[in-house]
């Protein structure tokens, strides 16, 4: 197999990778609180997905680059995120809910496998192109999932988009397996070499930055913001559409963020940009009571997103060598888990104890601190 039919391949793995995680994903709040869960359960339970993350993807990322099992890597996280959908449609209790999230969490701890393999078709100056295309084939797999979604939660309720995670896992594990590795350089593998990765400055700053992005992702575009259009007498249709354009927008603006916005701009000035986006979603999710217009807020947070990821990671992978690429994506990838553990638990908390609106407001200040925080940090460790 050539190089090219193989990278294609890869391509599919991911797009239907990511569909399989995120077809239930905007139901998945919905469908919980339908089985009769507080919303502090409902935050754990979906919290635990980014908890699972921070202990797996070191030793994932460790793992994986000691033995370059790139494709067994990957394969592991295919079948992981089709096993943990297809125990789903058939889980009701709090026990057995936790543990189908922890196969999903251990399914997402792998996509540092998925980055590194594709960052390797391109040349060492080309990681920002190469790794804003993987945040359009993640991002292409889940606006494929919310139109799966919407389609079947609108005519047979919240339960069938699992289904369709379901499926489409079945369709990446299929492509995982015809998948023929690429040659990927790499040193033998020792734990002070790991260390270094960690404790590099410009993963560090990343780790954190990033988690401050998942906390606010995890928390409200794949957990409240569902629950509060539901409230406010969102269809089925509407609250797949509102988690929809997050993603949707995201696709359309990938090639000018990648080859443009990232490009001719300073990095700490795209990142002052992308989280000040999420702060000013968050406030008008917060405190509009119309839920139509959380279909603006979404398209202006998932334009934020889509520059925040694809700057982080482009900082990750363009600071190691290539044989350190998937310890350091482990890294980074475990550390931003805290935030989607921390994002959906604490305004769950918030949302049981105050309100919507009190939640909503202490995230709108959080992003908007990391926002004007996140300029002078890149400067000061020299990154421009």
């Amino acid at each position: 197999m050539d190089k090219k039919k193989s990278r294609n391949l890869l391509c599919v793995a991911m797009v239907f990778f990511w569909a399989s995680e995120y077809c239930h994903a905007p139901y998945f709040a919905p469908y919980l609180d339908s089985l009769g869960f507080s919303a502090t359960l409902i935050g754990f339970m979906t919290g635990v997905y980014g908890f699972t993350q921070i202990f797996a993807r070191i030793p994932i990322g460790m793992i994986t680059d000691a033995f370059s099992c790139y494709k067994k890597t990957i394969l592991f996280g295919a079948l992981s995120t089709t096993l943990s959908s297809f125990f789903l449609m058939f889980a009701t209790s709090f026990v057995t809910i936790i543990i189908c999230r922890v196969l999903a969490g251990l399914a997402a701890s792998t996509w540092l496998a998925f980055s590194v393999l594709y960052n390797a078709y391109y040349k060492d100056d080309e990681s920002v192109r190469a790794m804003t295309n993987v945040n359009a084939f993640s991002n292409g797999g889940k606006l494929l999932a919310f139109f799966l979604g919407i389609l079947t939660a609108s005519f047979w309720g919240y339960k069938i988009p699992l289904l369709c995670s379901f499926l489409t896992g079945v369709v990446s594990v299929i492509a995982v397996i015809f998948l023929e590795p690429i040659k990927i350089n790499r040193e033998r593998f020792s734990f002070k070499h790991a260390f270094e990765v960690i404790r590099n400055p410009q993963v560090i700053l990343s780790s954190g930055l990033a988690i401050m992005m998942q906390f606010y992702m995890q928390g409200t575009v794949f957990a409240f913001t569902s629950s509060r259009a539901k409230i406010l007498g969102a269809s089925s249709f509407l609250i797949g559409f509102i988690s929809l354009s997050f993603t949707l927008i995201q696709v359309i603006v990938a090639p000018y963020v990648g080859k443009k916005l990232l490009v001719k701009n300073e990095k700490g000035k795209s990142l002052f940009i992308g989280f000040s986006l999420l702060a000013v979603a968050a406030i008008i999710i917060g405190f509009v009571k119309s839920p139509i217009v959380y279909i603006a807020a979404n398209i202006l947070a998932g334009f934020g997103n889509i520059i925040i990821n694809g700057l982080l990671m482009a900082m990750v992978v363009s600071c190691v060598s290539e044989e350190k690429r998937s310890t350091a994506m482990g890294a980074y990838q475990a550390i931003y888990g805290i935030g989607m553990s921390l994002g959906p638990v604490v305004i769950g908390k918030l949302v049981s104890a105050y309100s919507f609106e009190s939640a909503y407001f202490i995230t709108f200040i959080l992003m908007a601190i990391t926002a004007i925080a996140a300029w002078p940090l890149t400067r000061r460790i020299g990154v421009r």
